[in-house]
C-alpha cells in the first residue's frame, strides 16, 4: 500500500488525495487555480517523456513537470 508518497513515486489510474505540499506558494496558487489544491482526489493518467505526469482532477487533465511531483505529497484514497 501506498502512503504518504510523492507525486513522483504514485501509482498510475489509482484515486490519490493531495495532502500536502513543498512547492513554492506562486506554484500551490496556479495548481489550486486548477482544481489541485490540498484534499483534492485526482489521478495520475500517465507518464510523460520528460518524466513528469499527466494527472486527472475534477474531470481536467493536468500536465505537471519533474520538477515539481517530489514537492507534491499525496495518499491513495481509502475504499
Amino acid at each position: 500500500m501506498y502512503v504518504g508518497m510523492s507525486l513522483s513515486q504514485a501509482p498510475l489510474n489509482t484515486a490519490l488525495t493531495l495532502t500536502g505540499s513543498d512547492a513554492p506558494d506562486s506554484s500551490c496558487r496556479r495548481l489550486a487555480s486548477l482544481g489541485l489544491r490540498r484534499g483534492a482526489t485526482f489521478s495520475i493518467l500517465q507518464r510523460t517523456a520528460g518524466g513528469g505526469r499527466v494527472v486527472l482532477v475534477g474531470g481536467s487533465r493536468i500536465a505537471l513537470g519533474s520538477q515539481l511531483l517530489p514537492q507534491l505529497h499525496a495518499e491513495v484514497v481509502a475504499r
